[in-house]
Protein backbone atom coordinates (compact mmCIF):
# COMPACT_ATOMS: atom_id res chain seq x y z
CA UNK A 1 0.00 0.00 0.00
CA UNK A 2 2.71 2.07 0.96
CA UNK A 3 4.38 1.32 -1.90
CA UNK A 4 1.99 1.57 -4.59
CA UNK A 5 1.54 5.67 -3.20
CA UNK A 6 5.33 6.25 -3.17
CA UNK A 7 5.21 4.80 -6.81
CA UNK A 8 2.15 7.02 -7.96
CA UNK A 9 3.67 9.75 -6.74
CA UNK A 10 6.77 9.58 -8.31
CA UNK A 11 4.96 8.93 -11.29
CA UNK A 12 2.84 12.08 -11.11
CA UNK A 13 5.63 14.35 -10.23
CA UNK A 14 7.76 12.75 -13.47
CA UNK A 15 4.80 13.67 -15.88
CA UNK A 16 4.13 17.15 -14.18
CA UNK A 17 7.55 18.57 -14.24
CA UNK A 18 8.18 16.86 -18.18
CA UNK A 19 6.87 20.12 -19.93
CA UNK A 20 9.47 22.19 -17.89
CA UNK A 21 12.63 20.20 -18.58
CA UNK A 22 13.32 22.23 -21.43
CA UNK A 23 12.95 25.74 -20.36
CA UNK A 24 14.77 24.39 -17.16
CA UNK A 25 17.69 23.28 -19.45
CA UNK A 26 18.23 25.81 -20.96
CA UNK A 27 17.98 28.23 -17.79
CA UNK A 28 20.79 26.01 -16.38
CA UNK A 29 22.88 26.68 -19.53
CA UNK A 30 22.76 29.99 -19.36
CA UNK A 31 23.51 30.39 -16.18
CA UNK A 32 26.54 28.07 -16.23
CA UNK A 33 28.35 30.04 -19.03
CA UNK A 34 27.70 33.58 -16.95
CA UNK A 35 29.17 31.90 -14.13
CA UNK A 36 32.43 30.61 -15.67
CA UNK A 37 32.23 33.91 -17.86
CA UNK A 38 32.50 35.76 -13.92
CA UNK A 39 34.92 32.94 -12.88
CA UNK A 40 37.03 33.75 -15.87
CA UNK A 41 36.68 37.63 -15.52
CA UNK A 42 37.47 36.87 -11.32
CA UNK A 43 40.89 35.33 -11.80
CA UNK A 44 42.43 37.23 -14.62
CA UNK A 45 41.24 40.45 -12.82
CA UNK A 46 41.59 38.65 -8.84
CA UNK A 47 43.58 41.92 -6.76
CA UNK A 48 41.59 44.80 -8.77
CA UNK A 49 37.98 44.06 -8.53
CA UNK A 50 38.35 41.94 -5.38
CA UNK A 51 37.81 45.12 -3.92
CA UNK A 52 34.54 45.55 -5.15
CA UNK A 53 32.52 42.55 -3.85
CA UNK A 54 33.30 40.45 -7.42
CA UNK A 55 34.10 37.77 -4.41
CA UNK A 56 30.55 37.85 -2.99
CA UNK A 57 29.27 37.61 -6.13
CA UNK A 58 30.97 34.65 -7.22
CA UNK A 59 30.27 32.96 -4.02
CA UNK A 60 25.49 33.92 -5.10
CA UNK A 61 26.72 33.29 -8.42
CA UNK A 62 28.11 29.38 -7.81
CA UNK A 63 25.16 28.83 -4.87
CA UNK A 64 22.90 29.63 -7.53
CA UNK A 65 23.84 27.26 -10.35
CA UNK A 66 24.70 24.52 -8.06
CA UNK A 67 21.34 24.86 -6.96
CA UNK A 68 19.56 25.13 -10.38
CA UNK A 69 22.38 21.85 -11.62
CA UNK A 70 20.68 20.18 -8.55
CA UNK A 71 17.60 20.63 -9.61
CA UNK A 72 17.75 19.60 -13.21
CA UNK A 73 19.23 16.43 -11.83
CA UNK A 74 16.47 15.71 -9.58
CA UNK A 75 14.29 16.16 -12.63
CA UNK A 76 15.82 14.05 -14.73
CA UNK A 77 16.60 11.13 -11.73
CA UNK A 78 12.41 11.58 -11.44
CA UNK A 79 11.80 10.87 -15.10
CA UNK A 80 14.61 7.60 -15.28
CA UNK A 81 13.07 6.32 -12.33
CA UNK A 82 9.40 6.05 -13.43
CA UNK A 83 10.67 3.98 -16.23
CA UNK A 84 12.89 1.23 -13.78
CA UNK A 85 9.67 1.25 -11.81
CA UNK A 86 7.66 -0.22 -14.25
CA UNK A 87 9.38 -3.54 -13.89
CA UNK A 88 9.96 -3.54 -10.11
CA UNK A 89 5.60 -3.44 -10.33
CA UNK A 90 5.20 -6.40 -12.79
CA UNK A 91 7.95 -8.16 -10.52
CA UNK A 92 10.66 -8.87 -13.05
CA UNK A 93 12.91 -8.59 -9.96
CA UNK A 94 16.19 -8.78 -11.95
CA UNK A 95 15.37 -6.42 -14.53
CA UNK A 96 14.39 -3.75 -11.81
CA UNK A 97 17.70 -4.50 -10.12
CA UNK A 98 19.84 -4.65 -13.12
CA UNK A 99 20.68 -2.91 -16.01
CA UNK A 100 20.52 -3.67 -19.64
CA UNK A 101 20.19 -1.40 -22.44
CA UNK A 102 16.66 0.19 -22.24
CA UNK A 103 17.33 1.18 -18.65
CA UNK A 104 19.97 1.48 -16.14
CA UNK A 105 18.56 -0.71 -12.94
CA UNK A 106 18.42 0.28 -9.72
CA UNK A 107 21.42 -0.69 -8.68
CA UNK A 108 23.17 1.67 -10.73
CA UNK A 109 20.33 4.47 -10.45
CA UNK A 110 20.83 4.32 -6.84
CA UNK A 111 24.87 4.55 -7.72
CA UNK A 112 24.04 7.66 -10.13
CA UNK A 113 21.52 9.74 -8.05
CA UNK A 114 22.91 9.54 -4.73
CA UNK A 115 21.95 12.16 -2.49
CA UNK A 116 18.65 13.25 -4.61
CA UNK A 117 15.03 12.27 -3.32
CA UNK A 118 14.86 9.70 -6.50
CA UNK A 119 17.64 8.35 -5.00
CA UNK A 120 16.34 7.64 -1.51
CA UNK A 121 13.66 6.25 -3.20
CA UNK A 122 15.26 3.63 -5.80
CA UNK A 123 16.93 2.17 -2.60
CA UNK A 124 13.92 1.61 -0.93
CA UNK A 125 12.74 -0.31 -4.08
CA UNK A 126 16.09 -1.88 -4.67
CA UNK A 127 15.78 -3.04 -1.31
CA UNK A 128 12.39 -4.35 -1.72
CA UNK A 129 14.06 -6.23 -5.29
CA UNK A 130 16.17 -7.91 -3.18
CA UNK A 131 13.91 -8.65 -0.32
CA UNK A 132 11.57 -10.81 -3.03
CA UNK A 133 14.99 -12.77 -4.34
CA UNK A 134 15.85 -13.60 -0.40
CA UNK A 135 18.90 -11.14 -0.24
CA UNK A 136 17.64 -10.51 3.08
CA UNK A 137 20.71 -8.98 4.85
CA UNK A 138 21.38 -6.82 1.60
CA UNK A 139 17.66 -5.74 1.70
CA UNK A 140 17.94 -4.40 5.40
CA UNK A 141 21.36 -2.36 4.89
CA UNK A 142 19.72 -0.67 1.90
CA UNK A 143 16.24 -0.19 3.97
CA UNK A 144 18.45 1.05 6.73
CA UNK A 145 20.36 3.51 4.99
CA UNK A 146 17.14 5.50 3.83
CA UNK A 147 17.63 8.83 4.37
CA UNK A 148 14.18 11.41 3.83
CA UNK A 149 11.97 13.89 5.62
CA UNK A 150 8.72 11.76 3.53
CA UNK A 151 6.94 10.32 6.47
CA UNK A 152 5.73 8.18 4.11
CA UNK A 153 8.83 6.60 2.60
CA UNK A 154 10.76 6.98 6.11
CA UNK A 155 8.02 4.57 7.80
CA UNK A 156 8.05 2.47 4.55
CA UNK A 157 11.75 1.85 4.95
CA UNK A 158 11.37 1.15 8.66
CA UNK A 159 8.53 -1.23 7.92
CA UNK A 160 10.90 -2.81 5.41
CA UNK A 161 13.91 -2.93 8.11
CA UNK A 162 10.58 -5.01 10.16
CA UNK A 163 10.07 -7.16 7.91
CA UNK A 164 14.01 -8.34 7.13
CA UNK A 165 13.60 -9.00 10.69
CA UNK A 166 10.90 -11.30 10.39
CA UNK A 167 12.42 -13.43 8.13
CA UNK A 168 15.67 -13.47 10.06
CA UNK A 169 13.33 -14.38 12.95
CA UNK A 170 14.39 -11.31 15.25
CA UNK A 171 10.72 -10.94 15.88
CA UNK A 172 11.46 -8.48 18.62
CA UNK A 173 13.43 -6.45 16.69
CA UNK A 174 10.73 -6.60 13.81
CA UNK A 175 8.07 -5.76 16.39
CA UNK A 176 9.73 -2.29 17.68
CA UNK A 177 10.62 -1.19 13.92
CA UNK A 178 7.10 -1.86 12.79
CA UNK A 179 5.96 0.56 15.74
CA UNK A 180 8.54 3.26 14.93
CA UNK A 181 6.99 3.08 11.36
CA UNK A 182 3.34 3.14 12.84
CA UNK A 183 4.69 6.61 14.74
CA UNK A 184 6.30 8.27 11.92
CA UNK A 185 4.13 7.37 9.23
CA UNK A 186 1.71 10.25 9.82
CA UNK A 187 -1.54 8.08 7.97
CA UNK A 188 -3.78 6.88 10.14
CA UNK A 189 -4.92 4.30 7.42
CA UNK A 190 -0.74 2.98 7.31
CA UNK A 191 -0.60 3.60 11.15
CA UNK A 192 -3.34 0.75 11.22
CA UNK A 193 -1.05 -1.93 9.38
CA UNK A 194 1.87 -0.78 11.02
CA UNK A 195 0.43 -1.63 14.11
CA UNK A 196 -1.06 -4.94 13.16
CA UNK A 197 2.29 -6.06 12.09
CA UNK A 198 3.92 -4.66 15.68
CA UNK A 199 1.60 -6.76 17.61
CA UNK A 200 1.87 -9.75 15.30
CA UNK A 201 5.67 -9.38 15.53
CA UNK A 202 5.58 -9.24 19.15
CA UNK A 203 3.48 -12.28 20.30
CA UNK A 204 5.67 -14.21 17.74
CA UNK A 205 7.99 -13.18 20.04
CA UNK A 206 6.73 -13.63 23.32
CA UNK A 207 6.59 -10.17 24.13
CA UNK A 208 2.81 -10.77 25.10
CA UNK A 209 2.44 -7.80 26.88
CA UNK A 210 3.44 -5.51 24.66
CA UNK A 211 1.52 -7.61 21.80
CA UNK A 212 -1.46 -6.75 24.07
CA UNK A 213 -0.85 -3.08 24.73
CA UNK A 214 -0.63 -2.91 20.57
CA UNK A 215 -3.84 -4.66 19.79
CA UNK A 216 -5.57 -2.73 22.24
CA UNK A 217 -4.58 0.19 20.72
CA UNK A 218 -5.44 -0.66 17.65
CA UNK A 219 -8.75 -1.47 18.59
CA UNK A 220 -9.41 1.34 20.41
CA UNK A 221 -8.33 3.47 17.48
CA UNK A 222 -9.89 1.91 14.16
CA UNK A 223 -12.50 -0.05 15.73
CA UNK A 224 -14.42 0.13 12.23
CA UNK A 225 -11.19 -1.72 10.34
CA UNK A 226 -9.84 -5.01 9.42
CA UNK A 227 -7.30 -4.10 11.48
CA UNK A 228 -9.33 -3.26 14.39
CA UNK A 229 -11.83 -6.85 14.27
CA UNK A 230 -8.64 -8.56 14.05
CA UNK A 231 -7.39 -6.56 16.93
CA UNK A 232 -10.52 -8.16 19.02
CA UNK A 233 -9.22 -11.55 18.06
CA UNK A 234 -5.81 -11.74 18.91
CA UNK A 235 -7.00 -9.58 22.25
CA UNK A 236 -9.10 -12.62 23.42
CA UNK A 237 -6.40 -14.93 21.76
CA UNK A 238 -3.76 -13.37 24.32
CA UNK A 239 -5.81 -13.11 27.24
CA UNK A 240 -6.74 -16.69 27.53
Amino acid sequence: MAEETIQKTTKSAASSKAASKQKGSNDLANLEVWYYQLVSFYERNQKVVIGAGVGVVLLVAGLLFWNQRSAMLELEANEKLAQILRAHKEGDWSAAIEADSTHMGLKMFVQRYAGTASGEIAKFYLGNALYERGAIDSALALYKSVSTKSPLLKAAAMAGEAACYEQKQQYKQAGERYRSAANSVQNQAYEAYYLSDAGRAFELAGEKKQALEIFEQVKKKFPLTLQGREAEKAIARLKI
